[in-house]
């Protein structure tokens, strides 16, 4: 009993360690927030994608951020795979209001390959007119000087690639504050270590920037549609390919709407597998992300070992505090719109640790109504419609 104590136990120092690293982090990124835009040498034109899939929670504030971005020179091509899709309506309406943007929309059913995403990409890229290329996924809102910040990153040397971190702004509601606060008090900071202490090994699908030079060298989109996690492999191409990414100086806001605790854990549990299969051991160490459920097993174990009622209560104490003070960390960094909730971030943690556990269950993840088995590396077999 005394040696799972102490491995638990050790475990446990470990998350408080990084809970304590990735609070240092959130901050200390808080300056390059804040810090003024540098002085572009140039600004070249620049083709913005949106490959969308159906009316989602508030498209169309979303989409018209795009269309208010002060930088000079720019194109929008939006992309679906039917007449029929419900954000058809709402691009028409955008571009007809914003008749001095050069935006259109693309409606191609061509399937190329199994990621419907890259696929609808593929066929929105026939109509790009420039050779700096920003996509973005459907439910990002963003300021008018994103364009200008992501740009700007390009600037420095060798950079092939620029991403950007995201936070989450959610729908009324226990799910969508639960999986928003996830995004922006779990995943963000998370992804903000290695970028402090060491280089960009990936990019996010909240934007990826990329030279048109660099994605012809790496295969071009054709090279991520058999890949789930196309941000991922997109990263790592760019990456072997001797090339630096670059993390943008900006955070832009992810509109959450889950329906339902099911559908919350349904979509984690999509984001844990396909992590899971591009990167294993690092998927393994997200658990020391959990510090409440691993301060509850270190409890029970010190109770189960004769320690007494406060040693027994002291994990849990110590790990509370420490996860407010992260909690505060990124809502005074990123100017989070969630209301103040400590109460849930207990129930948080523990649902993170449950989808991690429920990862290891099976390969099978649903998307855009489709399920997939996802395999090592990514890849992704067609298994037929989701089961709902």
């Amino acid at each position: 009993m005394q040696i799972a104590l102490y491995m638990t136990l050790a475990l446990f120092a470990a998350s408080i360690g990084y809970l304590l690293v990735a609070s240092y982090c959130v901050l200390k990124f808080k300056a390059k927030l804040m810090a003024p835009l540098p002085e572009l040498a140039e600004r070249p034109p620049a083709t913005l994608y949106k490959p969308l899939h159906g009316r989602e929670f508030e498209l169309k504030e979303n989409l018209e951020s795009f269309f208010r971005q002060s930088y000079p020179h720019f194109q929008i091509i939006f992309g679906v795979g039917s007449e029929t899709d419900g954000a058809v309506a709402i691009v028409r309406e955008l571009i007809a209001r914003y008749p001095s943007i050069d935006a259109e929309l693309v409606i191609d059913d061509t399937a190329n390959g199994l990621n419907p995403k890259i696929s609808n990409l593929i066929n929105m890229d026939k109509r790009a007119k420039h050779d700096l290329l920003i996509i973005s996924d459907s439910d990002m809102i963003v300021e008018p000087d994103y364009m200008d910040r992501i740009v700007a990153a390009f600037q420095a040397p060798n950079t092939g690639l620029v991403t950007c971190l995201y936070k989450g702004t959610p729908a009324p509601g226990l799910a969508s504050n639960l999986g928003a606060m996830f995004i922006s008090q779990w995943f963000t900071p998370s992804a903000l270590i290695p970028a402090t202490f060491g280089e960009m090994q990936n990019c996010f699908g909240a934007t990826m920037a990329v030279r048109r030079d660099v994605l012809v060298e790496i295969g071009g989109f054709d090279a991520l549609v058999s890949n789930l996690a196309d941000d991922y492999t997109l990263g790592r191409l760019v990456r072997q390919a001797g090339y630096a990414i670059a993390l943008a100086p900006v955070v832009v806001e992810n509109s959450v709407q889950e329906k339902s605790l099911a559908s919350l854990v349904l979509h984690e549990l999509r984001w844990a597998r396909t992590i899971r299969s591009v990167e294993p051991l690092g998927f393994l160490s997200t658990f020391l992300t959990d510090a409440i459920p691993l301060s509850l097993i270190s409890g029970i174990l010190a109770h189960l070992a004769g320690f007494g009622g406060l040693w027994v209560a002291l994990p849990l104490l110590l790990a509370l505090m420490i996860r407010i003070l992260l909690h505060i960390s990124t809502k005074t960094t990123f100017s989070s719109k969630q209301p103040v909730s400590l109460w849930i971030i207990p129930i948080r943690d523990l649902l993170s640790f449950f989808v991690r556990l429920l990862c290891y269950t099976g390969r099978t993840v649903n998307w855009r109504d489709t399920e997939l088995s996802v395999e090592k590396g990514g890849e992704i077999t067609h298994l037929g419609p989701a089961v709902r």
